[in-house]
């Protein structure tokens, strides 16, 4: 399997360009003939003095985890030395015994030219980087520079198209989510001044309640696609933040539908510098999901909130007494529309929805859970 220790071994020898990263992103070993590039210095310094991403540029964030989120895709790094750059295509592979990242790949080499600038000899490169292979590529690159420039052309007219499918993607969205709400919530108004007013039998109460269970999952359900949306069409915007506030606020609407206990601990400073409506959307769906997963029947369910930070990173950890989550359901906990139970209602986008704006602020979310015990949820994100 590759990121064993017998093909670290082999793959260091077939890529003279390697370099090896340790869990700080340091380099801790490189390629003779990278070193020959960035110089005797480059191991022992920190990746970011010498690299930055190309592909993939979106999203993309410095630590071990989100690099290894692109695993096995071809990786373009544009690399520093003597006041100048060039580009390194290979792959990350990481080792489970050493927790290390190994870089494999070589010079992306764009013109004849380029070996003077980079001081290169035919020799430095590996077997597999063949001058004959490498000289053919360069001049059939060269002879197709007028097809490179045509397909460039329409490459920029097929982003405008999509630019505009985007924007019309998203009107469309914002406008059947506020149309479907706002008769949505005149129903259920309707509904409440039936039942306030008249004088019901029994069963009838109970077709009316149905009707407003049926509104409020529907409505929920389009909350979620906004969510969702809002996520993915705007950027981060940071803002100082009393999490605090923030926590009573949500557990105080909370306390208002259920008689569980809830026990908020702060360990560091309660200001914080984050995305207002990503981390309250975060708080609000993890906590919602606590008091929704409760044990009916026990009188003494709980939810803990400890706050503490490392470094930069701020550390939000929920834990609850709840029904909790079977083995079987662990793997897919955070996929699109999956439900792990059938006891409370809901649509499966909830848990989805918190990983992707937890990744969009940069961060990191773990979920431990055991059935019939209680589930742990940690969240951590630049704060």
């Amino acid at each position: 399997m590759i990121g064993d220790k017998e093909d670290d071994l082999y793959i260091r020898r077939l890529f003279p360009f390697h370099f090896l990263l340790n869990q700080e992103l340091i380099i801790a070993e490189a390629g003779n003939s990278l070193i020959k590039i960035l110089g005797d210095n480059c191991v022992g310094q920190p990746f970011t003095n010498y690299f930055t991403f190309v592909r993939p540029g979106l999203g993309i964030k410095y630590q071990m985890d989100s690099i290894r989120k692109y695993e096995n895709q071809i990786f373009i790094l544009s690399a520093n030395f003597n006041n100048s750059t060039f580009r390194m295509k290979g792959e990350f592979v990481f080792n489970e015994d050493t927790k290390t990242l190994l870089f494999c790949g070589s010079p992306w080499i764009t013109s004849e030219k380029d070996f003077d600038k980079l001081g290169l000899k035919i020799k430095d490169f590996a077997v597999h980087d063949s001058t004959v292979d490498m000289i053919q590529n360069l001049r059939a690159q060269q002879m197709a520079v007028e097809d490179s420039n045509y397909v460039n052309k329409m490459l920029l007219e097929k982003n405008e198209e999509l630019k505009k499918t985007n924007a019309e993607l998203d009107r469309f969205v914002y406008s059947v989510s506020h149309d479907l709400r706002s008769p949505l919530l005149s129903i259920h108004g309707i509904v409440d001044i039936i039942k306030q007013r008249e004088v019901l039998s029994e069963s009838t109460t109970e077709l009316l309640q149905m009707i407003i269970n049926s509104i409020n999952r529907l409505d929920n359900s389009i909350v979620e696609i906004l969510d969702y949306s809002r996520n993915a069409r705007f950027d981060i915007q940071n803002t100082d933040l009393d999490l605090s506030v923030m926590l009573n606020q949500i557990t105080e609407d909370l306390k208002h539908t259920s008689n569980i206990n809830f026990d908020i601990e702060f360990n560091t400073n309660p200001t914080i510098s984050s995305d207002k409506f990503r981390l309250t959307t975060i708080l609000k769906n993890i906590i919602g999901n606590s008091v929704k997963y409760r044990k009916p029947s026990n009188d003494d369910s709980f939810i803990k909130i400890t706050v503490s930070k490392q470094d930069s990173l701020l550390n939000i950890t929920i834990k609850d007494n709840g029904i909790g989550i079977s083995e079987r359901s662990m793997p897919k906990i955070f996929d699109m529309f999956y439900r792990g139970t059938s006891i409370v209602d809901g649509t499966g986008l909830g848990l989805y929805i918190c990983k992707e704006m937890v990744s969009k602020l940069g961060g990191t979310i773990k979920l431990q859970s055991e059935l019939n015990v209680g589930t742990t949820v940690s969240i951590n994100i630049p704060g």
